[in-house]
């Protein structure tokens, strides 16, 4: 029996330590645990958000998931090591009463070890124990130090991604609003430069999503913050124009395909762990696109064409799954 209890404590440690190393230093995905905290939490408030339209439901997702992570990883690790430590009657030592310590001692003599403060009223009933003792110190400060270390390049990242839906809000409030307000000398080549410049971004806010899973569970309720509604019109208003004018300049072109491809790489990040593409590619409204100076097809030929693209399937799972309608995206009304 004590080896069964040693053994399942060092098999939790273990599950433990790999979600923490694959969540914090893989630059991948998340560890198992990790990602059915995040998950739950997020479809949790995602089924409240739809019932009740509370945007601040999935505010309250990324922050909460982060802390209640940290806090899953440091109770696991004690619950683990307090499993190893109890799996033997002499583990633990009272040098005072010269007694042999309780489970419940053992909680308190495990939880001290691994948060690195040394009290010292209890003590190690061994050598292979203390032994054991430092490598749960060790063990302890390591996950620690991750976490904090973690938080904080995710709070950075989640900075950058408000600025960048700012910078892209910035080009207009819709897809037809950037192609009317960047259209009006018919050749896009300002629009262009505005993206190029956005696209290093981009790509840099897709990889710390990649890098830091946890990022899809920062969600802003304001459409002007939030960056899957930035990147949604964005790429909209980028495929319009480059289908609907067919006289761009080649450095343009190139430009605005080269910002296309930058917003295609983040959504295929997402694919990977956070979003599956919907069944069906969602109708789009010619009365929602432009008829701007520049554009050589008409509304109805833009809708046609949009509606072909079986990347939409990806989009509209992105957006639903942030929270937000289709039909808003297009159109401007907050729900």
């Amino acid at each position: 029996m004590s080896t069964f209890i040693a053994l399942s404590g060092f098999l939790l440690l273990g599950l433990v330590c790999y979600d923490a190393v694959q969540t914090t230093l893989s630059a991948a995905r998340s560890g198992p645990i990790t990602r059915l905290l995040g998950r739950f939490a997020w479809y949790t408030a995602l089924w409240f958000y739809r019932r009740f339209s509370r945007h601040g439901l999935l505010r309250a997702v990324g922050p909460w998931v982060t802390v209640s992570l940290m806090l899953v990883w440091v109770g696991l690790i004690w619950l683990g090591w307090w499993l190893v430590f109890n799996s033997h009657p002499t583990a633990v030592f009272h040098p005072d009463s010269g007694t042999y310590a309780n489970p419940v001692e053992r909680l308190y003599y495990v939880g001290y070890t691994i948060t690195t403060l040394g009290y010292g009223d209890f003590v190690a009933g061994g050598a292979k124990w203390q032994l054991l003792s430092v490598v749960a110190a060790a063990n302890g400060f390591f996950l620690l130090t991750l976490a904090v270390t973690y938080i904080l390049s995710v709070m950075s990242a989640v900075v950058q991604k408000r600025q960048l839906a700012l910078s892209i809000h910035s080009l207009g409030a819709t897809p037809a609003d950037i192609v009317g307000q960047w259209g009006e000398e018919g050749d896009f080549s300002v629009l262009a430069s505005q993206t190029d410049a956005l696209k290093s971004t981009i790509i840099s806010v897709g990889q710390q999503h990649l890098a830091y899973p946890i990022l899809h569970y920062y969600h802003q309720g304001h459409a002007e913050r939030a960056l899957p509604v930035a990147l949604f019109r964005l790429y909209q208003a980028l495929v319009i124009v480059c289908h609907g004018s067919t006289s761009l300049a080649p450095s343009v072109r190139l430009q605005l395909q080269a910002t296309l491809h930058a917003l295609e790489d983040f959504l295929s990040v997402l694919s990977q762990d956070f979003v599956r593409p919907a069944r069906h590619v969602p109708e789009i409204d010619a009365a929602w696109l432009p008829a701007a100076a520049g554009l050589d097809r008409s509304p109805e030929a833009l809708c046609r064409y949009l509606e072909t693209l079986e990347i939409q399937r990806l989009w509209l799972a992105y957006v639903h799954k942030d929270g937000w309608d289709w039909r808003t995206l297009w159109v401007n009304e907050l729900t």
